[in-house]
């Protein structure tokens, strides 16, 4: 918080990136960039306000290592349409490209599942990646393009830390998911270990001299980066707890069964959840996300060995495996919001809008979920952020090239080995893996072989138990659409994108090039809105701004290829297994029927009318409500300076207005369906924040009626917010419907609106105090002399409901919304009463998660359950233990008949929803 404060000696470094006019990036010194005096003079008279910017003139993060050096002084010759790469090094990289891709084949192939398999094939993508740019020469850039040079010795210490820091988090995910360490453990040793890796980050582009200086040549240390802080705030905030809470129902534990059943059945494409047979809800980002991260931290995703750990006097938390990729992609998708509005609007604002979405309920909750919604709108807003960033990028300045020595070898590096990178890493490994379905290889005896593509139906090890499906093989339904066919139309894909970006060094193509691949992702994460989205709002605001020559430096051509290569792949040979059905589901059922009618709608009572998602956002954005409205209309108040500002005031107002539109017109409405909406209403009330800053105190408006129009409109806008605030809080400490308890902040995420929220868990006093808190310091932005100070307060309130929010109210109401407590009570009583565990009149897949799905399901009962019971009776099992609903455990005894024993073995103070009984007959 301390960097909302000015030092006023370095106002002059901050102001130097505000003119529109000025081409060059906010590291660049270039010619362009004229004294730092002309620069605060023009940034006065662009802004009307006095010198109350940050410290620092040079962009601040780890992400402008793309930077070039100097402009030319004069312009350059026009450019060939592709421009014509570095000479192939075919035998360095193609042996390189061959050994990476091989292994990691080997291991997809392989019949047996070892545990190493995903971890060892992670690096072999890796090193597959490099030999593949390496193949195409992108590493021999000319002497001209060199920013730096330096040997890799003298990375060594940084990079020894970037190492050390790395497997610091992996160890101590790893020891958490085991159970070796505890929640106070991890809470500290994970965010200690993950901002050492941010910190050595810095040092290492530190000493490649990646991050540029001030105007001035000053250093900018990095304690004064606002986005340092930023990563550094949402780590505090979002890390600590991550793990330490059960999954929660229903989407949580759907998804993760899912993903669970991904490693257990060693099937990266079809997908199976428990009971109910193939998935085909969803696409597939989230469980690969998920499995990925299972395999590589060691979950025990084996049936009924979850929880395993507690006989050997361990509580294991898988929990911290399956939500730490959610929380990097929602930390990085903050980070490119951070600092698209910092390339335009100064880094404060930037860091204010980036706080504001971080201490959004609804952002900071689903991010602690495992469900699709956060992999869809975090790579969404992160395309968005690079079209921004790209779109005021100088079209002909290239990326900072950087030289590093290993022995005689020399390899230049730059943004593009980043960008194109990333591209490659994550279509190469679907490539293989489509290969590898068409090959098995047998390890002792040795063998390999050739077949056609052949997969299984079931949940292996669980195939004869109640409520799952038997296993079988199946065959795919198009025969003559292969996986190794599909390889190779991918291949020719991704090639063509290698040769069209093979010279590409343009810093605004490669911005351009990843927002497709980040829309990929998020088509990936829910479907064609995933670039449906983005590319309505980037033609629209082409369109409004009229700079229509921008469409032919939109890279569209290599996006599509982008689009192909990395989303297609999954949905295409999905089509060649299953055929129709699976189109049907996913495209016309849960994406066309979800628009147009309601499908598992859950608001009855409700109004889902414009009204619906006004009255969630309420919610969704607290504390910040109360300046929302007065942020949406901000913008058009720029538009009248017809410069950059205006421009992207203007996109994240389309952004916002386009996202609530669509999501209000559909008929199928859940509460967090509205949240793309959230990213640009949280970056324009971060730019609104930063003008009250710079115009606290000030006086410089000359026209007397001006002066006194400002204060009222700023007067109205504090008082409406202000009161808006506490009316929110107020409804969000309340009850809803004659339910106990504040669950409006539960609703933002969950499915079910009818819960009842836990009667032994008060929460009221600390959201009134909040609410008040919140609303006092909105009213209290009437005083203008004193505005600064008063932002300062209302961002350190925000900041404290967030940790509260996360910490507090996330964790103790999370055992009622899931079934972890409640598996681990089971797992606990069988050490001393053995016997199995059975699921009646159940079906929210924690049951299944936490027990490896080795759990008979009996969503309804009746004679199956009874002659089950009555079969392993027989059998001489005499301890049984159930799982269900509080409220069906009476019918639960009057199906057993008359068991010896019948004893209900957790509290509703535990689990006011699910309990477990033990049954003990004679």
């Amino acid at each position: 918080m301390s960097e909302i404060k000015q030092d006023p000696t370095d106002a002059a470094d901050e102001e130097a990136d505000r003119p529109e006019e000025q081409p060059a990036t906010e590291t660049e010194a270039g010619p362009e960039a004229g004294s730092e005096a002309e620069a605060e003079a023009e940034a006065d008279a662009a802004t009307g306000s006095e010198a109350e910017a940050d410290d620092d003139a040079a962009d601040d993060d780890a992400a402008d290592d793309d930077d070039p050096g100097d402009d030319p002084e004069s312009p350059p010759a026009p450019d060939p349409l592709l421009r014509p790469g570095n000479p192939l090094q075919l035998v360095r990289g193609a042996s390189t490209l061959a050994t990476g891709a091989l292994v990691a084949l080997l291991l997809m192939a392989l019949r047996p599942q070892y545990r190493v398999g995903v971890p060892i094939g992670i690096v072999a993508i890796l090193v597959a990646t490099f030999g593949l740019l390496d193949l195409c020469g992108t590493f021999d850039d000319p002497d001209d393009r060199v920013a730096k040079r330096v040997a890799l010795a003298d990375l060594a210490q940084p990079l020894a830390l970037l190492g050390g820091s790395v497997l610091g988090l992996l160890a101590s995910v790893s020891l958490a998911v085991s159970g070796y360490l505890g929640p106070i453990g991890a809470g500290l040793a994970v965010p200690a270990c993950f901002l050492g890796a941010v910190v050595s980050t810095y040092r290492v582009g530190e000493k490649l001299g990646a991050w540029e200086k001030k105007p001035s040549g000053k250093p900018i240390p990095l304690l004064r980066r606002h986005g340092f802080w930023l990563v550094t705030l949402v780590t505090l905030l979002y890390l600590p707890a991550l793990g330490s809470h059960s999954l929660s129902d229903p989407w949580e534990t759907h998804y993760g069964e899912v993903a669970r059943e991904i490693l257990a059945r060693n099937d990266w494409i079809s997908l199976w959840w428990a009971q109910d047979g193939w998935f085909w809800s969803k696409p597939v980002l989230d469980f690969w996300m998920q499995a990925i991260a299972m395999a590589t931290f060691g979950v025990r995703y084996q049936p009924g060995a979850m929880l395993s750990a507690v006989a050997e006097g361990r509580v294991p938390w898988p929990e911290w495996a399956v939500r730490l990729p959610f929380f990097l992609i929602t930390l990085v998708a903050t980070y490119l919001l951070y600092k698209a509005v910092a390339r335009v609007f100064g880094r404060r604002a930037g860091f204010f809008g980036g706080l504001v979405l971080t201490t959004m309920p609804q952002w900071f909750l689903v991010s602690h979920q495992t469900v699709t919604d956060m992999p869809f709108v975090a790579t969404m807003s992160a395309a968005m952020a690079l079209f921004l960033l790209g779109i005021h990028e100088d079209a002909e300045r290239e990326v900072r090239v950087y030289e590093v020595s290993v022995g005689e070898a020399k390899y230049r590096f730059s943004g593009y080995h980043l960008v194109l990178g990333m591209i490659i890493a994550c279509a190469l490994p679907q490539i293989l893996y489509l290969i590898s379905r068409n090959l098995e290889i047998l390890p002792s005896p040795f063998s390999l072989r050739f077949h056609a593509d052949a997969f299984r139906s079931g949940s292996p090890m669980n195939c004869g138990l109640p409520g799952n499906q038997p296993c079988g093989d199946a065959s795919p339904v198009l025969k003559g659409l292969q996986p190794a066919l599909q390889a190779v139309l991918w291949i020719q894909a991704l090639g063509l994108l290698l040769y069209m970006c093979w010279g590409e060094r343009r810093a605004q193509r490669l911005y351009f090039l990843a927002a497709w691949f980040f829309a990929a992702l998020s088509t990936m994460a829910k479907g064609p809105a995933g670039f449906g989205l983005p590319v309505l709002c980037a033609l629209a605001y082409i369109v409004v701004s009229r700079r229509y020559r921008d469409l032919l430096r939109l890279e569209i051509v290599a996006g599509l290829l982008i689009l192909l290569t990395v989303a297609l792949p999954w949905f295409v040979a999905m089509y060649a297994r299953h055929g129709q059905p699976f189109t049907d589901r996913l495209l016309f059922h849960d994406m066309f029927k979800r628009a147009f009618t309601h499908v598992h709608d859950t608001n009855e009572g409700d109004d889902v009318g414009f009204r619906f998602y006004v009255w969630q956002l309420g919610y969704a954005m607290f504390p910040w409500t109360g300046l929302v409205p007065a942020a949406l209309v901000a913008w058009l108040r720029r538009r009248e300076e017809g410069d950059r500002r205006s421009d992207a005031s203007i996109f994240l107002a389309m952004w916002f207005l386009f996202a609530f539109v669509l999501f209000t017109l559909m008929l199928t409405k859940f509460h967090h369906y509205i949240m793309p909406a959230l990213p640009p209403a949280a970056m324009l009330t971060g730019i609104l924040l930063d003008e009250m800053v710079q115009r606290s105190g000030a006086r410089k408006i000359t026209d007397a009626f001006a002066e006194q129009y400002e204060r009222v409109l700023w007067g109205a806008a504090a008082i409406a917010g202000g009161l808006l605030v506490f009316f929110v809080g107020r409804d969000l400490a309340g009850a809803r419907e004659g339910m106990l308890g504040p669950v409006r902040l539960l609703h933002l995420f969950t499915y079910n609106y009818k819960r009842v929220f836990p009667s032994t868990l008060d929460f009221r006093t600390a959201l009134l105090v909040f609410t008040c808190a919140a609303a006092l310091f909105t009213l209290a932005l009437v005083w203008a002399r004193a505005r600064r100070h008063v932002v300062t307060g209302l961002c350190a309130v925000a900041v404290l409901f967030t940790a509260w929010g996360i910490d507090v109210y996330f964790v103790k109401t999370s055992p009622h919304w899931g079934q972890r407590e409640t598996v681990l009570a089971y797992y606990r009583a069988k050490q001393e009463i053995p016997g199995p565990i059975i699921a009646f009149q159940m079906n929210w897949k924690g049951e299944n998660f936490y027990n490896g799905n080795a759990v008979p399901a009996f969503v309804s009962s009746g004679k199956k359950f009874q002659d089950y019971v009555l079969e392993q009776k027989k059998k001489g099992v005499k301890t049984f233990y159930f799982m269900t609903e509080h409220g069906r455990m009476g019918s639960l005894a009057n199906e057993l008949g008359a068991p010896r024993i019948f004893d209900k073995l957790t509290t509703p103070e535990l689990n006011n929803k699910f309990g477990l009984v033990r049954a003990t007959f004679e």
